[in-house]
């Protein structure tokens, strides 16, 4: 009896082995493939071109760039490796292996139809009974973007880099003069001046000469700089919109990119990525460079609803989403929201310890018919003027008498803002979600939407972007949400006890395809 089974690396098959028997048979890559199977892919074939040499099949492209952000894998150059070593690329591929440059030019030219194959998906986990798309969690997260801090300018930083640029040019080209002067038309047709003779000295010129290009090369990349400044503050009309980050700056690396404040309290150029998710199923994504989340509810809520064809009945999301446009959308929509704002949470608790400052704002009451505030110490605040968002500025007529200044303000008189309308609605809102309802459905948002920015930043590796503008990275988050709903389908098959073979998906495709 041998010791050890036969071991050899070299013997061969009388049939070629199927790379599929090489698998378990429940791996995800055969749910993978049977989902992208059925998938209707018309709006990406319609990008391809009948002339020329016949290129990969589509199916083939997304399988193995779907696969790769499920596993965490998002190099093009990572998943031509992966094509020629793993057996899981290669059996989706079927044994085919498109170089790394065919990769990122078919993420970037032929998937610019990612979104409708995404939908195509949250659909299908609709009718799989897995997903509620009428009620939905909403939250956004910075990613870092493929750009340094240091290739941003500002027209300020532009105008000193110009004035040192201009400088060396103008010292560069008086010694060219000078050296036209002595030497004149002396150098003939395969001779080089005389400075060019010794080797030291030529060495020293081709430096020169080198460092110009290089210098040249940096006065270009400011001179689109300054030209995409120009372009972002054509674009813009008020002054407060002008002197935003976003548009008095430009990144030379990726101009769409912004300057934020990260987690971790550094400053990095980034996108906020927004996200919507029903039962931790992405339902739509978004990104932009905008450093808050407020602006960002209604495109959520509405990209959902383009998304699955259903209508948005319920929708919860952190404190950076409330203002009074979305509350007011929710309401006319008949959508029900549950959104804290900024400040419940802080307020709530001086109220239960009995702890307010006196001169907090609620201290200062409101007589309607006069339109004044009456401080704690009996002083009056008087109607200063009303802002076009319906803000109304009051400010004291008697503070420099008052005993207290110090402790109420830092300025010559007390200025007290404020919106009835939005103090309405807060309060409405405040009141709901301290209900036992009201409790329960905004803790779904942290078991709903937290654990999609988790799995996707840190088990899918998706925490900065690979590549430049919004165009391009907006396809990369997409490749990473398509990818995160393939895997939670996945495993609700598991848990659920179903079969690839028990589910019907022409049928599902087609019922998919009709709504």
């Amino acid at each position: 009896m041998p010791k050890f089974k036969v071991y050899s690396q070299y013997q061969t098959s009388f049939l070629p082995l199927s790379l599929a028997d090489c698998l378990p048979s429940n791996h995800l890559c055969f749910l993978l493939n049977d989902i992208v199977e059925h998938l209707d892919l018309s709006a990406i074939i319609r990008t391809y071109s009948d002339n020329g040499s016949p290129a990969y099949n589509p199916q083939l492209m997304i399988k193995i760039l779907f696969y790769g952000h499920t596993q965490g894998v998002r190099s093009s150059r990572k998943i031509e490796n992966r094509l020629n070593e793993d057996i899981v690329y290669r059996f989706l591929a079927a044994n085919q292996q498109p170089d790394h440059g065919t990769i990122s030019s078919f993420r970037k030219i032929h998937l610019s139809a990612l979104k409708e194959i995404f939908a195509q998906i949250v659909v299908l986990s609709d009718k799989l009974g897995m997903v509620d798309l009428s009620d939905i969690s909403v939250d956004g997260t910075k990613l870092k973007a493929n750009a340094s801090t240091s290739n941003l300018f500002d027209q300020e930083r532009i105008d000193k880099q110009k004035k040192k640029f201009d400088e060396y040019f103008a010292e560069a080209d008086a010694i060219d003069a000078a050296e036209d002067k002595l030497f004149g038309d002396s150098v003939g047709y395969n001779t080089v001046s005389p400075d060019m003779v010794d080797p030291v000295k030529r060495i020293k010129t081709i430096e020169e000469i080198l460092e110009k290009e290089k210098m040249q090369k940096k006065m270009d990349k400011l001179k689109i700089a300054e030209q995409n400044i120009k372009d972002k503050q054509d674009r813009v009309n008020t002054k407060e919109e002008k002197e935003l980050k976003k548009n008095s700056t430009s990144n030379t690396t990726d101009s769409d990119a912004n300057l934020m404040i990260m987690k971790d309290k550094s400053y990095k150029m980034a996108y906020n990525v927004q996200l919507s998710s029903s039962k931790q199923v992405i339902t739509a994504y978004d990104l932009n460079n905008e450093p808050t989340d407020v602006k960002s509810l209604i495109g959520m809520i509405e990209e959902t609803e383009k998304n699955t064809g259903q209508k948005v009945k319920t929708v919860k999301a952190d404190a950076g989403y409330f203002n009074l446009d979305n509350i007011e959308y929710c309401e006319d929509n008949q959508i029900d929201a549950y959104i804290p704002d900024g400040m419940k949470s802080v307020e709530e608790r001086q109220v239960r310890k009995n702890e307010i400052p006196r001169f907090d704002r609620r201290n200062f009451q409101y007589d309607k018919d006069k339109n004044i505030f009456i401080c704690p110490e009996g002083k009056t605040l008087k109607f200063l003027e009303r802002e076009k968002d319906g803000t109304i500025k009051y400010i004291g007529t008697e503070c420099e008498n008052c005993l207290h200044k110090a402790l109420c303000t830092k300025g010559k008189n007390r200025k007290l803002q404020i919106n009835f309308k939005l103090k309405e609605k807060t309060e409405k809102m405040r009141t709901k979600l301290n209900t036992e309802k009201g409790e329960k459905k905004y803790l779904e948002r942290m078991s709903e939407i937290e654990p999609v920015n988790g799995n996707i930043k840190y088990n899918q590796n998706f925490n900065y972007f690979l590549c430049r503008g919004k165009p391009t990275t907006l396809i990369e988050l997409g490749l990473a949400s398509t990818a995160h709903n393939l895997v939670k389908i996945f495993h609700w098959m598991k848990k659920n006890n179903k079969l690839r073979k028990d589910i019907q998906w022409n049928s599902l495709m087609r019922l998919q395809a009709a709504s």
